[in-house]
């Protein structure tokens, strides 16, 4: 993948409410500079994922023949290879239908642009296949995409499955507005989410990633804590500069930089558009996390 001159890292957020702290964005170009904060254009202090959504689906500001690629820490999908549906019951499958298209159009119908793509209902109408807090869906199982029992059988980090809605780990409803989000801006011409889309030429290409494997690709594990962690992750990204981030630092603003800097570094590299166990069925129903491979 050929002629990106822009890298963007968003580290995102599932949680109510219409503006999130979690919700943190950071942009690095071509070279070996610092990744810098991108803030709300709206001049607010906190992105919503509404008007993140409509920044991307507005171009971002690229100028012409700039290609941008993007990763968002968040699940574009859910498992589906383990039992032939997403969420399976007794005698067939829910209606969230058998390819990826279906799953976030499915999702959206719970999650409106109105909701800043808040999936709580989503979760309500699907309750019987989750975990949350003490309550236990009847058919809940400890589910896992393709992709994500790789990343954990390699060491790439401790994946969560996207049903387990416990502790600071659950990642269920981040995926899902993110799913919401995805369905909102995919018919965009100038978007391309990938591995669903033909990535070859267009001017935005939107990645899912696991900020914790980029983390430990810059040789780092756990949370980022602090300036002195985050640049020495950055230097063996090999990001010669620090972000300017102030008291504004915190592990989100963290996991974008981070983000943006190993994207920069790996996104020309061939073998992680083309990973060994992405089938054909599973680009088309579980998707794939970008920088995971075999």
């Amino acid at each position: 993948m050929q002629g990106f001159t822009q890298f963007i890292g968003i580290d995102w957020t599932g949680a109510k409410g219409a503006s999130h702290n979690g919700l943190a964005v950071a942009s690095c170009m071509l070279g070996d500079g610092a990744p810098v904060r991108v803030k709300p254009l709206s001049g607010k202090r906190r992105w919503s994922r509404l008007e993140l959504a409509s920044w991307l689906a507005g171009g971002i500001g690229r100028r012409a023949g700039e290609r941008v690629l993007v990763g968002i820490d968040s699940s574009f999908g859910m498992p589906f290879m383990d039992e032939g549906a997403y969420l399976p019951v007794h005698g067939g499958s829910t209606a969230c239908g058998d390819d990826v298209a279906d799953l976030w159009r499915a999702v959206a119908n719970y999650a409106p642009q109105v909701a800043d793509f808040y999936a709580g209902a989503f979760v309500e109408q699907y309750a019987d296949h989750y975990l949350r807090g003490a309550v236990r869906g009847p058919l809940y199982r400890r589910r896992m995409r393709v992709a994500e029992n790789l990343a954990a059988a390699t060491g790439a980090g401790p994946c969560e499955s996207v049903f387990h809605l416990v502790g600071p780990s659950q990642v269920g409803l981040s995926g899902l507005s993110t799913m919401a989000m995805l369905h909102h801006i995919k018919d965009h011409s100038h978007i391309a989410i990938w591995p669903f889309d033909d990535c070859t030429t267009a001017p935005i290409v939107i990645v899912e990633i696991y900020a914790a494997l980029f983390a430990a690709m810059g040789g780092h594990r756990g949370k980022i804590r602090d300036a002195a962690a985050l640049k020495s992750i950055l230097l063996n990204l090999q990001t010669s500069r620090m972000p300017r981030l102030g008291l504004d630092f915190d592990d989100h603003i963290a996991d974008a930089c981070v983000t943006a800097a190993a994207l920069r570094l790996i996104g020309l590299e061939r073998k992680y558009w083309n990973p060994l166990s992405l089938s054909a069925k599973v680009r088309r129903t579980e998707g794939w996390i970008f920088g995971v491979e075999q």
